[in-house]
């Protein structure tokens, strides 16, 4: 295989690599961000002022 070649085949899975980046960056952004970790750090703190206010009544 001589260097052009190897050169030609890196551009080209540099470019299908960006290009699937790129991809990824826009279907990710449609989503939208996953709203499950503010849920998860809201209960907590409920679970959290709940116990601090029943070790305190008692």
């Amino acid at each position: 295989m001589s260097h052009s070649t190897k050169k030609q085949h890196h551009e080209q899975a540099r470019k299908k690599h960006k290009h699937e980046i790129q991809e990824h960056a826009r279907e990710a952004a449609r989503r939208g961000r996953s709203k499950l970790p503010i849920v998860l750090l809201a209960s907590g703190l409920i679970v959290l002022l709940v116990v601090v206010l029943v070790v305190s009544l008692m």
